[in-house]
């Protein structure tokens, strides 16, 4: 009720105080989440434009293999599709990102005899120079994301699926140990670094233990020539000794793991139980010794072994992979829940209920406080000065 004699003016504190009380009621009131999607329908954007997306609870990275187009190539599109759907009916609320990884993935093809026994021989890398570089970048790109990830987004998880060339460039990036903090699991498949004794969980494929990759066994051929003497005639004759070797699995495999430790191929122990690898018996790109064999007696190049065993090479078709894929399925839906959307409705109506009851609140607060003057005039005919009073 209103005073008689009294009027009341709004002074400086309480007008800033109220409309900062409104300006934040409406700003809460106005801005509701809206429904998130769960990242598995959308494009994937480039590895080099992950910071674009907003954080999420799982970051799929896919790295393609030699010669694909971007962003995944077909192996890793089909095992995206099967867990997209797997998720879409066990866990929809598993919110996901994905990228493809940034780099070039060139091809193979023009690598043949001379040019392995070079690879091997040579002084300067035991693979194909450019391949070499294309490894490299995927490598340390995909090392840059995972760290750039781990500070942007702390309790977000990396799933890396990676075929062929995009299986080596994520079997570096394991061994360099860069994907160890925030690694939910990685996936091989059709690995050129796959080798016998390997730190990797194989649920799948039909490659025997002995089976040795294509760049593993270039890697081993060159550590155990090196300082080899003897003519070039001599040198590759023991070279095809060794091919041999790895070809009847008469191959010491701790000096194997020796060699690729030392080329940066191992995968950390810690990481074994979430890297699933699968290869297929007879695919030249990880089970190499045949093929590797035939080129470097020139009876065949690499380019005809990879389309001769290209069926072998392109099996990496969910329907091949259920025991993987039921693996990386349980590490997805072990994740812990969100908030179902409707759900998120009621904490939003409920936060909205609160935001009107605490700016009420507030509003009567500063309207008993000091930020009210009261002001008494004095009745008419009285005269003299007005009086006030805080």
């Amino acid at each position: 009720m209103r005073m008689p004699g009294w009027v009341t003016t709004a002074g400086p504190r309480w007008a800033a105080a109220a409309t900062a009380t409104a300006l934040f009621a409406a700003t809460a009131l106005t801005s509701v989440p809206a429904g998130a999607d769960d990242g598995w329908s959308g494009d994937p954007v480039a590895s080099s434009a992950a910071d674009t997306q907003g954080c999420a609870q799982v970051l799929l990275v896919g790295a393609r293999g030699s010669g694909q187009e971007a962003p995944y190539g077909d192996m890793v599109d089909g095992v995206r599709s099967e867990l997209a759907s797997r998720l879409g009916e066990q866990r929809p609320d598993v919110d996901l990102a994905q990228v493809y990884l940034d780099y070039p993935a060139v091809s193979l093809d023009d690598i043949d005899t001379a040019s392995v026994q070079d690879m091997v021989l040579g002084e300067e890398s035991s693979a194909a120079p450019a391949y070499v570089a294309s490894v490299e970048a995927g490598t340390t790109e995909l090392e840059r994301l995972a760290g750039a990830e781990a500070q942007r987004c702390p309790d977000e998880k990396l799933l890396v699926v990676g075929y062929s060339q995009g299986a080596e460039v994520a079997t570096r990036a394991l061994g360099s140990g860069a994907l160890n903090g925030n690694l939910l699991g990685a996936v091989l498949l059709g690995n050129p670094l796959h080798y016998d004794g390997q730190n990797i969980t194989e649920l799948d494929g039909t490659a025997s233990n002995r089976s040795y990759g294509l760049t593993a066994a270039l890697y081993y051929l060159k550590a155990e020539l090196a300082g080899s003497t003897g003519d070039r005639q001599a040198q590759v004759q023991r070279l095809i000794e060794v091919v041999v070797a790895l070809y009847d699995g008469t191959v010491d495999a701790a000096s194997f793991s020796s060699a690729m430790s030392g080329s940066g191929a191992a995968v950390p122990g810690e990481a074994a139980p979430r890297t699933w690898s699968v290869c297929t018996a007879g695919d030249p790109v990880c089970d190499s010794a045949d093929a590797l064999s035939r080129v470097l007696t020139r009876s065949t190049t690499l380019k005809e072994e990879r389309s001769d065993g290209g069926s072998n090479h392109g099996s990496y078709t969910p329907e091949n992979l259920p025991d993987t894929l039921d693996a990386v399925t349980a590490e997805l839906t072990g994740l812990p829940h969100l908030a179902a959307p409707e759900e998120q409705a009621a904490a939003t109506d409920s936060g909205r209920r609160g935001i009107i009851l605490a700016t009420l609140g507030v509003a009567v607060v500063l309207a008993g406080g000091t930020g009210v003057t009261l002001v008494r005039r004095r009745r008419a005919g009285q005269g003299g000065d007005e009086q006030a009073e805080d």
